[in-house]
């Protein structure tokens, strides 16, 4: 059985619901940190998929803080 199939039908049925609850709640701020953390797991799943080379943790980190040192400076 292939993992990654799995995997990308669970992210499916977790962002259709989440989806519901965060409209629900109208909470714009959390609605773009969920859909960001959805994207990077569904990336991280697509390129294991395709067999990429894999990030390190701290490559990830200083990726996501780029955008924000821009801002703060």
């Amino acid at each position: 059985m292939n993992w990654h199939f799995l995997l990308i039908t669970f992210l499916l049925i977790v962002v259709v619901t989440e989806t519901r609850h965060l409209i629900r709640l109208r909470a714009l701020r959390d609605m773009i940190v969920f859909y960001a953390v959805w994207g990077l797991t569904l990336l991280a799943i697509i390129g294991d998929m395709l067999e990429l080379t894999e990030l390190r943790p701290l490559d990830w980190i200083s990726i996501m803080m780029q955008p924000l040192n821009r801002l703060i400076s």
